[in-house]
């Protein structure tokens, strides 16, 4: 259908990823994600399609692709992994829902500096949001996760991308 006519296109004109990403349809509630690490696919209810516009269904899917292409699976499950022998210290738990803002803000940010009109991916990600609860899996990389007040004004507002410094990084890298 639509779905996999726009993520083809998306792959091919934006070089989003190297192999075409499978779309599983589904009928559970869950938001679009993308699963998996080694062969990822992505999750796409079936219920969300006639909600969105071919616009909105565009903005979704290449919000998805960026994950993949972040590898943003990958993070989260090393994260858990950490969180799991750290659970005790409330570093990781801060550090967890820090990864998942910026994770989520990274994606809005290069949807919308690919060419992302603002107020078409932030209707897309409401209508979204209107009707699937956030994913229960943290390894799944979805639309609704983070703030979303801060989201949609970071969206609605921004107007450049801010990359961190290479003493950031640094101590990024450190801690």
């Amino acid at each position: 259908g639509r779905e996999v006519r726009i993520l083809r296109m998306l792959e091919a004109s934006g070089g989003w990823s190297t192999r075409p990403l499978p779309l599983v349809a589904s009928d559970t509630s869950l938001e679009p994600g993308v699963f998996g690490i080694m062969r990822p696919k992505l999750l796409w209810p079936r219920a969300i399609s006639e909600r969105l516009t071919d616009e909105e269904l565009e903005a979704v899917l290449a919000h998805e692709l960026c994950h993949l292409r972040r590898g943003d699976n990958l993070t989260a499950v090393l994260h858990i992994a950490v969180q799991t022998v750290f659970w005790f210290h409330p570093l990781t738990w801060w550090i967890g829902a820090r990864l998942l803002d910026e994770r989520e803000r990274a994606c809005d940010e290069e949807v919308i500096r690919r060419g992302g009109e603002r107020e078409t991916y932030a209707e897309s990600i409401l209508k979204t949001c209107q009707f699937f609860v956030e994913s229960p899996l943290a390894c799944v990389s979805g639309v609704t996760g983070s703030d979303l007040k801060k989201r949609i004004e970071e969206i609605m507002t921004k107007d450049s991308v801010s990359m961190p410094g290479s003493s950031k990084r640094a101590l990024l890298a450190a801690v």
